[in-house]
């Protein structure tokens, strides 16, 4: 793994755990944490852009599959509301 590559892929992961910590505080504050979900699914989209490594792409796959459905819970409860 080339130095750059390194640096990309920690870049990537630090927007990731940004996102997660966003996504927590809204959570301990009672706050709606969709956005924090959409930025999420949208930095899990950009960390999958070349990644060859297959185990990685398979947390990814879990993580964009996660926010997807708490997006769609958030959905339905607002529609209920």
């Amino acid at each position: 793994v080339c130095s750059s590559d390194l640096r990309r892929a920690v870049r990537r992961a630090g927007r990731l755990l940004d996102v997660l910590d966003e996504m927590k505080m809204a959570m301990l504050e009672g706050r709606d944490g969709a956005a924090a979900l959409q930025r999420l699914s949208k930095a899990v989209r950009e960390a999958r852009d070349g990644t060859d490594d297959e185990r990685l792409e398979g947390v990814l796959n879990e993580v964009d599959t996660r926010a997807a459905v708490e997006l769609a819970k958030a959905e339905m409860s607002r529609l209920a509301a």
